[in-house]
């Protein structure tokens, strides 16, 4: 792969480039620095058997594949500052290639280093001014990479060809600007599609936006098939790289009807689609290309995994053997808890963590926030003394440094995102780094143990799983037969063997049915694809549009007349339901067949589930019910939006044990209703599931002090290495004291990986409430994971007014656990909110909240009044929470026959299904699908009080 870039490495810094390069192959460079020297040298990221754990994961604000080393980098603990710059980077584990030295300015140096065999992965080019006090350089620097033995292809630039064949060059080709225009291009003639070159296929593809509806943008790609390597930029002429995923670490499916590609690396995810049907066969031909020199290691994963989910005979194993691996599990299952500690350590003695300055709401927003934030004003002294009391001693500053903390510049964190720089702290009058003198003495150097501690742990950890879960399988597969509950809607082929070696290494993009992917394709067609959008992200400066109220009144939940049948008096409820009896199958060949397929559509196996229906877990948002409570109470607007954002939040919290992602609720059946009357709360709750294509809920919950209503439409897409979790439909809450409406849309989560490795569910993006009366309006980000930190767990949140102004309160905690309420950046008082208890030993039983395992309880307010469609009474989850999963099999297949078996007759007889409960609330200003909870003496309370049930389909009958 040839690349020409320029650029800019700030003083007392290094610049990384990192570049992902396979065995056998070189690396040839030329560097022109203008006007002044800088320093290079080459490293390697040691990690290379399990990149994707060891690299640095891209930022919030870019993908670009030059990323932040740790700023430890430049601060080995108190080591003497003569120490090298080789010694710098080898103390956090990467390990030293070629230092080249000095490189003059407005000279061009010029080098190769061949890669040897089983050397192949990540490496860094290393570009140091630490020795440049106060003036920035810039480097005009050209790669390539070949098969080592082999000269370079034309996708060189001229000047790199010359020079192999023993030509001159005065000066390097100048960078190019960027032009806002298709035209062609030096980079595209350089970089030349298949045709013109075996190494290297480019061209134009369309990049869905980072958020949803937000539309596509066209990108130009290049394929690099020496490195596997799929590397985008804003355009042909834009020489700044955007982002790099090698497709080795990658799980790539298409779909040839809307000529679509994504692109699943597991810590991120390119949905790409083709202008017409030659570029889409182009771009597969070469994904397939690039993609089959790994195919063999997945097609042989791929060839196993699917016949886990046949009957198969198991294989004979000694007891001295099943002896030997208990053990070997026992103590993996210790390294993973040292695993755990350790990463817990490594977070907290982060140098980024020892200053935790909270983001103001005065914070610039935008292209350049990150640029600016650098700039941003530091807490007072008071307020860092106050937090630092808060932090366990090994990371609280020493005393009488805390005006040399103050001076301590950013971290990584604070850097522009497109540039990738590693800013190195200045040093203070002693002589001794700042950041060394912000903390106690050493601390960086025992973070970098701790890193360093903690990659072989990932590693060793990593490894173990895949060999027990192999051996565990050959030695005790699942004895499932194709139950006829694995049959989809839409397919029933999801038991075929993986093709065999003829077949495409790409997997396929899977319709959730024909009706979504017409109505998906004409919103795709009316979508705007931009070519010349400054970013792929939002402009997030940009005020969301408020609804108007007097249109959205009936969307909105109305105050009840009475809240039937509250009060009542408190009833005893459980803390814990029965352990699962055996752990989920592997569904891997069985996920390969549905990528990007709504998972919720799809039928899987009881083992599969929890016992709990989507309708009851819905419910679970209302777990801290008692923020609303106090929003009702708060006098100021402000304040009131703080309570309701922390409502909002806080219903993610009930994924915080990561045992619970790796099982799904029930789908309901179509009709299935559940009840929640919490008198110990005081509200009550009804929801019904309204609609089956698309799965559609729609519930209302009412206490004296507020009305809230949702018609979520959620959906679990898979991706091949992720699941993309979705919920459209807003959520709408009225305080009816004082006629203020709160509206947002609940935030996007990932469940990561699903393949291998530990399971977990975490945020992303962000999450914005609107006070619709008032229009004010919070945004919570959700932090971006880093290199070692595993699951993001931090949010913050600024608000602004009716005129977007920022305003003094906000927010700052973790999701899963506490937040607090900040008052122009600082901290003030105890939590807003903290998570509640979970169930005792939450981990073995289905990582449940206290609050969960009370849902499927029948308590005496329940008995006798329950109609026969609610949740509590569905016969196949009442067996999996016993743990009879034969009987729960045998009456799930039987439900969804008779589900199937009304739809028919509906069809035959031109009806269509009209929900109990709910009626349709048209909603011309977005086309949300809005449904409102019927009053009168048919609805549901009314009918509840006289126990007539009039007009339910007993849908639990098979």
């Amino acid at each position: 792969m040839a690349a020409m870039e320029e650029l800019e490495i700030h003083s007392k810094s290094y610049f990384v480039r990192w570049i992902n390069v396979s065995a056998n192959h070189t690396i040839s460079w030329s560097i022109q620095p203008h006007k002044k020297s800088v320093n290079f040298g080459i490293f390697k990221h040691p990690g290379q058997s399990s990149l994707g754990s060891h690299l640095p994961a891209s930022d919030s604000q870019s993908t670009d594949s030059t990323e932040n080393l740790p700023a430890t980098a430049a601060n080995p603990g108190s080591r003497n500052q003569q120490s090298t710059v080789i010694e710098k980077l080898t103390a956090i584990g990467l390990k030293s290639i070629k230092w080249i030295g000095k490189c003059e300015a407005d000279r061009i140096s010029q080098g190769t280093y061949d890669v040897p065999a089983s050397e192949g992965g990540n490496y860094a080019l290393v570009f140091d001014n630490t020795f440049s006090k106060q003036i920035s350089k810039t480097v005009t620097l050209v790669l390539l990479t070949y098969p080592t033995g082999l000269k370079p292809h034309g996708s060189a630039p001229p000047s790199i060809a010359r020079s192999h064949t023993g030509g001159s060059s005065d000066s390097l080709p100048q960078p190019r600007t960027r032009r806002r225009e298709n035209s062609k291009s030096t980079l595209n003639a350089q970089l030349s599609d298949s045709s013109g070159s075996s190494t290297v296929h480019s061209g134009v593809l369309q990049k869905r936006r980072r958020k949803r509806h937000q539309g596509w943008a066209r990108r130009f790609f290049s394929l690099d098939f020496t490195s596997s390597t799929l590397s985008y930029y804003h355009d042909p002429n834009s020489s700044a790289l955007r982002g790099a995923i090698p497709l080795s670490l990658a799980a790539v499916a298409t779909n040839e009807k809307s000529r679509e590609i994504s692109i699943d690396s597991g810590t991120e995810i390119w949905h790409l689609r083709a202008s017409n049907d030659q570029d889409f066969v182009a771009w597969k031909r070469a994904l397939e290309k690039a993609s089959s020199k790994d195919s063999s290691k997945e097609h042989e994963l791929s060839v196993v995994e699917p016949s886990l989910l046949r009957l198969t005979t198991p294989a004979s194993s000694s007891p001295a053997e099943e002896a030997e691996w208990k053990q070997v599990e026992r103590l993996v299952s210790k390294v993973s808890g040292s695993r755990d500690a350790v990463r817990r350590l490594a977070r907290d003695t982060d140098p980024k963590y020892l200053v935790s300055p909270i983001p103001s709401p005065m914070e610039p927003r935008g292209r350049d926030r990150g640029r600016d934030r650098s700039a941003s004003p530091q807490p007072a002294a008071s307020d860092a003394h106050s937090a630092d009391s808060r932090r366990p001693f090994w990371k609280r500053k020493t005393s009488g440094n805390s005006q040399a903390s103050a001076k301590r510049a950013p971290g990584p964190e604070h850097t522009n995102s497109s540039s990738s720089q590693l800013v190195v702290p200045s040093k203070d009058g002693a002589g001794k780094p700042a950041s060394i003198a912000s903390h106690a003495d050493g601390m960086d150097e025992i973070h970098d143990h701790l890193i360093a501690v903690l990659r072989d742990l990932d590693n060793a950890v990593s490894e173990f799983s895949i060999l027990i879960a192999g051996s565990k399988q050959r030695r005790h597969p699942p004895a499932l037969t194709p139950r006829k509950s694995m049959e989809s809607d839409v397919s029933q082929e999801f038991f075929d063997a993986t093709d065999g070696g003829a077949a495409s290494p790409l997997l396929t993009i899977q319709d959730s049915d024909e009706e979504d992917a017409t109505a998906d394709r004409a919103a795709d067609a009316a979508e705007n694809v931009e070519d010349d959008a400054p970013s792929d992200s939002d402009d997030e400066t940009q005020s969301a549009a408020l609804h108007d109220t007097s249109s959205a009144s009936p969307l909105f939940p109305a105050r009840p007349k009475s809240l039937a049948p509250l009060p009542l008096d408190k009833v005893r409820r459980r803390q814990n339901i029965t352990a699962p009896t055996v752990m989920p199958p592997s569904l891997i060949g069985f996920l390969r067949k549905n990528v990007g397929k709504d998972l919720s559509t799809i039928s899987m196996p009881v083992s599969a589930n929890e016992p709990l229906s989507l309708l009851q877990r819905a419910a679970e948002i209302l777990e801290y019910s008692s923020l609303l409570d106090q929003a009702a109470q708060a006098s100021d607007p402000v304040e009131r939006l703080m309570y309701v954002t922390a409502f909002a939040i806080s219903s993610l919290s009930s994924n915080r044990v990561r045992e619970r992602s790796i099982r799904k609720p029930f789908n309901p059946m179509l009709g299935e209703t559940y009840e929640l009357v919490r008198e110990d709360q005081g509200f009550r709750f009804i929801s019904e599931k309204v609609s089956h294509r698309p799965v559609q809920l729609a519930y209302q919950a009412d206490s004296r002090e507020w009305s809230l209503a949702q018609s979520p439409m959620p959906s679990q897409k898979f991706w091949g290495k992720s699941a993309e979790i979705t919920t459209e439909g807003r959520v709408r809450i009225t305080l009816h004291a004082t006629g203020d409406r709160f509206s947002w849309t609940p935030a996007t989560s990932f469940l990561r990986n699903i393949i291998a490795g530990e399971k977990y569910v975490e945020p992303v993006g962000e999450l914005a409430v609107t006070n619709e009366s008032t229009g004010h309006r919070s945004i919570s980000t959700f932090k971006a994971g880093g290199m070692f930190s595993g699951r993001s767990e931090e949010v913050s949140t600024r608000a602004v007014d009716s005129y977007n102004k920022p305003v003094a309160l906000g927010l700052v905690g973790t999701w899963p656990a506490a937040l607090n309420l900040t008052r122009d950046g600082s901290p003030s008082g105890k939590p807003i909110w903290t998570a509640g208890p979970l169930v005792p030993n939450a981990p073995k039983h289905y990582g449940l909240t206290a609050f969960a395992a009370a849902l499927n309880e029948i308590t005496p307010i329940e008995n006798s009044h329950l109609p026969p469609t609610d949740s509590r009474l569905r016969p196949d989850q009442r067996a999996l929470e016993e743990g009879d999963l034969d009987r729960a099999e045998e009456i799930k297949v039987q439900l969804e026959e008779g589900q199937r078996a009304r739809r028919r007759e509906m069809e035959a007889a031109g009806e269509s299904w009209t929900p109990r409960w709910f009626t349709r609330v048209s909603d011309d200003s977005d086309g949300e699908a809005a449904w409102r909870l019927k009053g009168g003496k048919d609805g549901y309370w009314d009918e509840r009080a006289k126990g007539s049930w009039s007009g339910v389909v007993p849908v639990f009958e098979g």
